[in-house]
Order: structure tokens, then sequence, then C-alpha cells
């Protein structure tokens, strides 16, 4: 790939201004998070069809088929969740990358693309975003804000933990994530607002996708009014795709622990059109039934959420509902319940490495920070304060590393009879080569070794793309690319055996990228030396 010169954020150096004609509209900064969140905690699914793109024949997607969370990142990506899902189901390719192109067959965000749609506006680049916003002090920075560097990156500003470093919502290296990566990942951006934000404090809007209102018993009912909602997120339907639910909505979880009728009805005042639908999930391809007041389904054992949604004919028709819920057990026993997630990228999952570079990424959304390997398997893991952590890996431990920094361990790598935890500089016993491998790496090795890539990197280790910081040139495979000229870094020594752990740095985060089927393909993070 040739990365010789940094390109603009979503595509190229092409001017993504903001669909001129398309106002500015009014939106608070709940309102903000809330869309932040849809796209970041997003299920779908990557089957073969999506791994090619029908318009350009050597893409090839940096995805493998499974479960996912988070739209991937996709270079000049820009659209809704109701069009991502729809186009991954028609079989767009899953994500794409500078070297691709910004293509029409491909499907997901790019990094301004993300932020345009969490603001609600039209598309804007991290070079035209001043059009739309304004720039503050660090100390004005609010939730729903951004960093902003032209031509190179943009990330949303959420909120800052109690150890003082910030979160951001952002569409960098494979997807739309939640990252903690420290301040110095926005070294050198423009804090800016939104001119039509409004609000100073963000909370926890019910009715959302990542906060539904929960039905807990029957018969149910609850009156809303979808002007006043926060979430306007799922704009249609799978089971009839050509109906436009563009407005607000409010959104309704159920779990029935047996099997029987569920009805739902929608009652609302003149002038408003409140629909009703059913999903599976909250991806609007698992909307499997909607109705313009009642619907009646017979459904299995599993968790369900009911949608209040506002219908757009020649314009928007939200105002107030009532909802009613009711439900009559068959008597049955539950059966296979409905279709679920196995997110690929959970901590304990198999993650890319050098020797199978080929496998999911570590994925932020779902906890996993980073990528323990050695010759022969690998595992997404996460740093650690204590065994404590680590309670998602049977017979696990946390181990200390000789940098003092801790990551949990498969039981196989702890020591017998030892908790390995933190405090610790005990090895793992012998008997393999652990590694890691997934955001950044940090070495404890039994041997001379240099630096190896991270997440799926090729032998070279080389890196290119990412919103670069501190001393180490970098690149990102996100929204600008430029040379990422490193020497090779020699690992630590930890007792007899080689383990390099591929985290997220927080003071210094980098993306790499790999080589794959002449594809490159990003990293999450940086490659450390420990000594």
């Amino acid at each position: 790939m040739n990365a010789q010169a940094p390109m603009l954020c979503g595509a190229l150096a092409l001017a993504i201004t903001n669909l001129v004609g398309l106002p500015a509209q009014a939106i608070e900064r709940d309102e903000v998070l809330v869309r932040a969140k849809a796209f970041a905690f997003h299920p779908w699914t990557v089957s073969q069809a999506n791994l090619t793109a029908s318009c350009k024949s050597s893409y090839k997607s940096v995805y493998t088929p499974g479960d996912y969370m988070g739209l991937p990142y996709d270079w000049g990506g820009y659209m809704t969740l109701f069009d991502f899902d729809q186009q991954i189901a028609n079989g767009a390719g899953a994500g794409s990358y500078p070297e691709d192109g910004v293509l029409g067959c491909t499907a997901g965000l790019d990094c301004s693309g993300f932020i345009s749609k969490a603001w609600k506006t039209g598309h804007f680049s991290t070079s035209t975003i001043h059009q739309t916003s304004s720039a503050i002090a660090q100390n004005q920075v609010l939730p729903g804000d951004v960093y902003n560097k032209a031509g190179f990156h943009v990330a949303l500003y959420s909120h800052t933990l109690g150890s003082g470093e910030p979160v951001f919502y952002e569409s960098v290296g494979y997807n739309v994530h939640v990252s903690a990566p420290g301040w110095s990942w926005v070294n050198g951006y423009t804090p800016r607002r939104y001119g039509s934000i409004s609000g100073t404090t963000v909370g926890n809007p019910v009715g959302t996708t990542t906060n539904p209102i929960d039905i807990n018993s029957f018969p149910y009912s609850d009156q809303r009014n979808t002007t006043q909602s926060k979430s306007d997120v799922l704009d249609g339907c799978g089971a009839s795709p050509s109906k436009k639910e563009t407005g607000p909505e409010y959104v309704y979880r159920v779990t029935l622990n047996k099997p029987g009728t569920l009805t739902a009805s929608i009652q609302d005042d003149v002038g408003v059109d409140i629909d009703v639908h059913l999903y599976t999930s909250t991806n609007t391809s698992d909307c499997f039934a909607r109705h313009d007041n009642t619907l009646s389904k017979t459904l299995d054992c599993g968790t369900y959420y009911i949608v209040a949604d506002t219908f757009k004919g020649s314009q928007e028709y939200p105002g107030a509902y009532s909802l009613s819920v009711g439900f009559t057990a068959s008597g049955g026993a539950c059966g296979s319940g409905p279709p679920s997630y196995d997110f690929e990228g959970q901590l304990g999952d198999p993650c890319a490495y050098p020797g199978d570079p080929n496998l999911p990424f570590c994925n932020e959304n779902l906890g996993s920070k980073t990528c323990v390997y050695n010759q022969s398997t690998s595992f997404c893991s996460k740093p650690c304060g204590g065994d404590q952590d680590c309670g998602v890996f049977p017979g696990g431990c946390c181990a200390q590393l000789s940098s003092g920094e801790s990551y949990c361990m498969i039981a196989a790598l702890c020591s017998s009879g030892s908790s390995g935890g933190a405090g610790t500089d005990d090895p793992p016993p012998p008997g393999g080569d652990p590694a890691a491998g997934g955001a950044s790496a940090v070495g404890v090795g039994g041997g001379d070794l240099t630096a190896g890539p991270s997440s799926g990197a090729g032998a070279n280790g080389s890196a290119s793309g990412g919103a670069a910081e501190d001393d180490d040139q970098t690149a990102t495979a996100s929204c600008s690319w430029s040379p990422a000229d490193r020497q090779d870094e020699p690992w630590a020594l930890w007792g007899l055996l080689s383990v390099l752990a591929i985290r997220r740095r927080r003071a210094r985060r980098v993306t790499q990228s790999a080589a794959i089927g002449g594809k490159t393909r990003p990293s999450q993070a940086s490659t450390r030396r420990i000594s």
C-alpha cells in the first residue's frame, strides 16, 4: 500500500462536505451519546458474502465470518444503522480502508462519518468540520464535543474517569468503539463543539438501544410521547423495509421464561403515527414483525424488544401514544429460543496473532484489550489489578510483568499453587512460549527477541495508519495514513518463557497494520519495549 502522504479521514482528498442543503439540526448532548453508543454497541453478523465487494474485484474485508459488535471502519462511510443492516444483509463488503478507495459497495463508518451521524448532520470531513462547529478551550469540553485534527482523525468525548483518563467514542482501527487511551491520544487536536448542540450534562435516558425499558409483568401498559425520546436510530424494520420509521422511538425489552403468545398494541392521537415493532435484537434486520397498531406473535422463551417507532410519510408524525402488552403462556416447554449473537473478540476468545492473522480481533466494546498468544494458540485478555479481576478465566490469574503491568492469564499460564497476582514477578510455568498480539505488544522473553508485530502483523512488523502522538510516528487504519518508520525494539526477559502482551497503551496508542492476503489489517494499538 502506498502510504506516502496523509489523507483526509473518510474520503481521501475528496472534499466531503455537509451534503449541501441539509440544515443544521438542534440536538441535545444526551442524544449525541445515545447515538454514539448505538453505533458502538450495534450487533451484526459477517457472512462469507461480506468478505468481497461487487464493485471491486481486489477488495478483501479484514473481517472473518462471525458475530460482531460495533459498525466496521469504512473509508468514506456515512450511513444509518438501518442502511448498514440492509447493505450487510444484501452482501456489501464489511468495512474498507484507504487502499480500497471510497467504495459504494462496502458498509460502515469512517471517523468523520461517525461523528456526523452522532451529531445528526450531513457528512463533514475532519477538514470541513469547522463549517458546523467552533473551536473551544480544553477546559470547556463537555460530553458530545469532539477532538479534531484536520485531515487526520476526530474522536467524540464522552467523560473522564476517576483516574483522570478520558473516554472517547470513535471509529478507528477495526470498528466504532469506546476507548480510554489517555489524553496523549488527542495531543495536537483541537476541541470543537457542534453549533446546534444544547445542554451541559448527560445522563442515561431510558428507552434507548443500550438502556431499554424493561417489561417485568403482564398485562403491561405505558404512555409516552416520542417527541421527548432521546433515541432516533432505528429507521426501519427488516420485516417491512419499505416502511420509513425515521422518527424517534422508545425501545422496550421483555424476557419470557415460558413460551406463549405475546400481543402488543399501540394507540396514538390524531396527527400522530407510532407503529409497533418486534425484534430479537437491536439490529433492524432482526425486526421480524411490524404493524400500524397491533401485532400478536407466538414466541419461544427468550429476550425480545418491542419498539414504538415514529412513522414518516410526507413528514414525520411523532407524538403521544399508549402501549399495551399482554402474554398468554402456551403451557409447553422452552425450545431453543430466538436467534442470538455469539460475539467475536470477547475475553478468552482466540484472536489474531502472527501464527494466524486471520482470526478475529479483540473487541474493546466487549472489554477485551489484549491478545495473548504462543506459537499455537491465542486468547483475548485485559489488564488486571488482582486475581479477582480475572474471574472470566476459569483457574486463571493476574500475572505481573517485569514492567509492573499486569494481565489476566489462562490457567495454563498461571504458576502451580500460586495466584500469579499483581505484585509478583513470577513467570508462568514452563511448557510453552506464550506471547501476546492484539492491541499493543509488551514483551517478556526467554531469549534475545526483537519487537514482534502486533495483532496480525506480518513478520516485518511494519506499521501504517493512525492518529499519531508522542515521538513514535504512526498512522492509523482510520482517518489518515502516513509513513510509520519504526525501529526494531528488543523485548524484555521474563523467566523462561517468551510472552508478548499485546494491549492498548494508555499513554501512547499507535495503530499498526499487517499484510493479509495482499491487504493491510489494522491492529488495536502499539508495540512497546519493556525493560
